[in-house]
């Protein structure tokens, strides 16, 4: 009985074993780590959407007056996935982790958590709240093999219009 108690806590601990780790991993520029711990095609693939999705709006049967033609949707949907496959690169979170914060440490992870929970057996979401504003990061973790990895990262609404207004 014992054992099966030990592996239950065990496996409720992991996903936050594996925040503990990537958080680690951006904190020491530890860029082959965090290589392992992030599903990175998939990942880019949501954000690609989340994009779409926000610069342009869901896609509809309606024509709006405002909206792109398919092909002017295309065009943007081709450019930010182009973007987003050549920027998110373990490489280049680690600069992005590292930027303006001088000699600062990074805050600790678990002290921006403001939810965290199984949305089933493998996969695990975490809400992270921004140390420098309002914004919040919403992370969802699948369990990979024995490993949690992150799967998705939904960009801030508030991002993506700033974003927005750029273009």
């Amino acid at each position: 009985m014992l054992s099966i108690a030990m592996f239950i806590a065990g496996y409720v601990v992991s996903p936050c074993v594996a925040l503990w780790g990537i958080a680690g991993a951006l904190q020491h520029g530890d860029v082959a780590a965090l290589e392992r711990s992030v599903d990175w095609a998939a990942l880019r693939n949501g954000m690609k959407q989340d994009i779409a999705d926000g610069i342009i709006g869901p896609v509809s049967t309606q024509m709006s007056p405002s909206a792109l033609p398919p092909f002017g949707t295309s065009f943007i949907n081709g450019i930010a996935g182009s973007i987003i496959d050549h920027e998110m690169t373990a490489a280049n979170l680690v600069a992005l982790a590292h930027q303006d914060r001088g000699d600062d440490a990074m805050p600790n992870p678990f002290d921006l958590i403001e939810h965290a929970y199984f949305q089933s057996a493998s996969v695990f979401e975490v809400v992270l709240r921004n140390a420098d504003d309002d914004s919040h990061l919403r992370l969802q973790l699948e369990l990979q093999g024995m490993h949690w990895r992150v799967t998705r990262a939904w960009i801030p609404q508030d991002m993506i219009e700033r974003v927005a207004q750029r273009t």
